[in-house]
């Protein structure tokens, strides 16, 4: 065991523009060092900026980097070199080209790694602090931490020496072929170059054949005990998302392509597995940026140089925060998990149809901006204390949750401003599908994740006839689930949300006579306690395209009946109708009703004020009419 090893790289206290060539002229661009060996966890971190003078150049004795090497495989290249011993106020880039690199045709190579930190070979995920939650000082007030470890990059290989340097190419149609490679150091402040290119040292002196290919994760776990990818066959997949400072599996790693992060070859590690009949994938929202988010409230994300989105995304230039102002939010960390599920569903075998989320706080809120508005991916949903509507105000604040590495709520991103694109109320008021079945539940003296924003949310549901279960309580953020009566708990687990699936019909019940008031938003207005759309449930018997059946019924006390709910019928298979066109309902219960019902302009065909007098309920039909 080491005291606080150099594992935690800085930024530097200048940042650049991106306006000059690079490497041709000061560049002040801020990239991570790590740590000198002799600093001690109450050593102020500020004074360890810099250990060398505004300006000047390392001394070395050797090159920064040396022993470069390449091999490629499933559509990547893997780089790898030694380095310098302490570093500091260094980092690295990787540049390619199709003739070997050196100092007279380095300027025409092409840039494909930069703000590369000293010892990235360091598998940083192994850091227990990577989370957010900080190790506690020992007696002595010292922090012991394990010691670094290199990646392993083969299943039952040999770790990297964490000291040395790693970057993995993600090759696109661009860089297909034979390419040579060639790393660099260069000084952070004057923006000097450590040394030259030299092949057979810092510069591939055979080139690396390369080709565009599915990109395999590598299996981190004991050699052969990797899942049976069979058994995943036709299996429901869930999606599980953990809450701030969790984590998901580690048993898999794989390096992302340049489009899901702020630069080619970010590592993200996940779990997938085979279990309890379904095929979990258990990501984990990490990402590298090279330097603490000091300028955030929230202090785990100024642990490490690691951090949390809140499942979404941060801005593009986020290992600077002088450049983020002149970045765009973009939502690399959902990119990742469509690649996951991707990867998951191809790999494992499972049904593309019955594809399901769960999550609870920080992972209720990656339910709500991520898998809630992918109905061509997700079945059902669950959310747990989630953040609807992410704003500041009377209500509370939930801006500052992504408000430091985006850059701001009003920062433009791929849909509009990140307050646009993550206000779920805007989304459902707008949407013209079938969305995903969702479950939630939230809690109005939540002081971590607000109230207030909730009940525009449900109303606009409710309004929009979408499929859902709402439940609210007096509890406090760690308190609604447990105060959750049994029927509603058994809603929210996956095992209740399997019976969903895109290719099924459900029914969405709106307009409940039973639903409580959720209120203004105001924690003294409203029900206390209440819930939109419980007791009702729903059987389809018939989808076919002449005729649509299904029982509508109660499963609490049949002493809260009679009750009248609109019944809206949702991802209908086999009967087709247009809007406008006028429909037969039949409902059936201690008698017979028929009526007409017109399909209205989003193509809903909703039979409304349907009523329910006893537990067995009513079956209603929809029939083409003659």
């Amino acid at each position: 065991m080491a005291l606080c090893p150099p594992r935690y790289p800085r930024p530097s206290r200048r940042s650049a523009g991106r306006g000059r060539p690079r490497g041709t002229a000061r560049s002040r661009r801020t990239c991570p060092y790590r740590r000198p060996q002799n600093s001690g966890p109450g050593t102020p971190m500020l004074t360890l900026m810099w250990l060398i003078a505004v300006g000047s150049q390392p001394v070395l004795s050797a090159p920064s980097c040396s022993g470069l090497a390449a091999q490629y495989r499933s559509g990547q290249t893997f780089l790898a070199w030694s380095e310098s011993p302490g570093l500091t106020g260094v980092c690295f880039q990787v540049r390619l080209s199709p003739e070997p690199i050196t100092a007279a045709n380095w300027a025409a190579s092409t840039v494909v790694g930069d703000q590369i930190g000293p010892a990235s070979a360091t598998d940083w995920w192994l850091n227990p602090e990577t989370y957010g939650k900080p190790i506690e000082p020992g007696p002595d007030g010292r922090k012991v931490l394990p010691e670094p470890q290199g990646w392993l990059l083969e299943e039952g290989g040999v770790r990297l020496n964490p000291g040395g340097g790693l970057f993995v190419h993600t090759v696109t149609a661009e860089t297909t072929g034979p390419r040579y490679f060639a790393v660099r150091g260069l000084n952070i402040e004057s923006g000097a170059w450590l040394d030259e290119p030299v092949l057979g040292v810092n510069s591939l002196a055979e080139p690396v054949g390369q080709s565009v290919a599915p990109v395999e994760p590598i299996w981190q776990g004991e050699p052969g005990a990797r899942p049976d990818l069979s058994a995943g066959e036709g299996l429901p997949l869930d999606l599980v998302l953990h809450a701030k400072t969790g984590r998901g599996g580690m048993e898999w790693l794989v390096f992302g392509s340049a489009d899901l992060g702020w630069r080619d070859g970010l590592p993200f590690k996940f779990g997938a597995q085979v279990r309890g009949g379904s095929v979990v994938l258990a990501p984990t929202d990490r990402t590298w940026i090279g330097r603490p988010l000091l300028e955030d409230r929230d202090e785990c994300q100024r642990l490490t140089p690691a951090i949390h989105t809140f499942w979404f995304g941060y801005n593009d230039r986020i290992f600077d925060p002088a450049q983020m102002p002149a970045g765009r939010v973009v939502n690399f960390t959902e990119r990742r998990m469509l690649w996951l599920l991707e990867w998951t569903q191809r790999t494992f075998g499972a049904d593309p149809n019955r594809v399901y989320c769960t999550g609870s706080s920080m992972g209720g809120c990656g339910t709500m901006s991520f898998a809630f508005r992918h109905p061509e991916l997700f079945a059902a949903c669950s959310a747990n204390v989630p953040i609807v509507a992410y704003d500041k105000g009377p209500g509370g604040d939930s801006e500052f949750r992504v408000a430091a590495y985006t850059g701001g709520l009003d920062a433009a991103c791929e849909d509009g401003t990140v307050r646009q694109r993550l206000d779920s109320t805007r989304f459902v008021s707008a949407a013209g599908t079938d969305l995903p079945f969702l479950v939630l539940a939230v809690g109005r003296n939540d002081t971590s994740i607000p109230w207030w924003k909730n009940p525009d949310f449900l109303r606009a549901l409710d309004a929009r006839r979408q499929g859902f279960l709402a439940a609210w309580n007096e509890g406090a953020h760690g308190e609604v689930e447990a105060q959750l009566p049994p029927d509603v708990r058994e809603r929210m687990s996956l095992a209740w949300l399997h019976r969903f699936a895109r290719n099924r019909s459900y029914l969405a019940f709106s307009s409940s006579s039973a639903d409580d008031d959720p209120g203004n938003g105001d924690k003294t207005d409203g029900d206390p306690v209440g819930f939109m759309n419980r007791g009702l449930d729903f059987e389809v018997l018939t989808d076919e395209p002449d005729r649509y059946e299904a029982r509508v019924y109660w499963y609490l006390d049949p002493a809260q009946l009679p009750v009248t709910v609109d019944v809206t019928p949702r991802r209908v298979q086999g009967m087709r109708w247009r809007p406008g066109e006028t429909l037969t309902a039949v409902i059936t219960g201690l008698e017979t009703v028929q009526r007409d019902v017109t399909v209205d302009g989003l193509g809903l065909a909703t039979i409304t004020a349907v009523e329910l007098r006893s537990s067995e309920g009513v079956r209603v039909e929809l029939r083409k009419r003659l």
